[in-house]
């Protein structure tokens, strides 16, 4: 029986090549798929506009501040870091067991607690920068654009 395994094997071998058929290393050649081409488009392609990042202080801590974008305005040409703010309400506000300060959007911080239920309510607000000024920020932020 060992002897018949093998001429099996090359009885298959012999019908392939008669049949032209070596074997195919892709799943892509069994199916007909057409080798890909490369394509060149005619569609002229934009270059992005590139954001000059200023790189002001930070009121609070001294440091620059690398990303503009996440900054708070806090005065005329001031800016503070997102953390430092932040660090600087904790410190104020004082969260109790179970509150905590998280930022609501729109430049405004909120006192976080639970009611008796466990579901998440606010406390408390906490304006950091007006509408006017967070307005003004977007507006100063696009006129970076080259």
């Amino acid at each position: 029986m060992s002897n018949k395994k093998p001429q099996k094997q090359k009885d298959r071998k012999k019908n392939r090549q008669k049949n032209g058929i070596n074997g195919f290393s892709t799943l892509n050649q069994v199916a007909g798929v057409p080798k890909p081409r490369e394509y060149h488009s005619s569609i002229p392609v934009e270059t992005p506009s590139a954001i000059t990042e200023p790189r002001p202080v930070c009121v609070y801590c001294g440091e620059v501040i690398e990303n503009i974008a996440s900054a708070f305005v806090t005065g005329e040409d001031s800016f503070a870091h997102f953390d430092c703010v932040l660090e600087r309400i904790r410190e104020s506000e004082k969260p109790g067991d179970g509150e905590s300060i998280s930022y609501l959007g729109s430049g405004t911080f909120g006192l976080i607690g639970h009611d008796e239920e466990g579901k998440v309510i606010i406390l408390r607000k906490i304006p950091v920068e007006t509408p006017d000024e967070t307005k003004a920020m977007k507006a100063y932020i696009t006129t970076l654009r080259d």
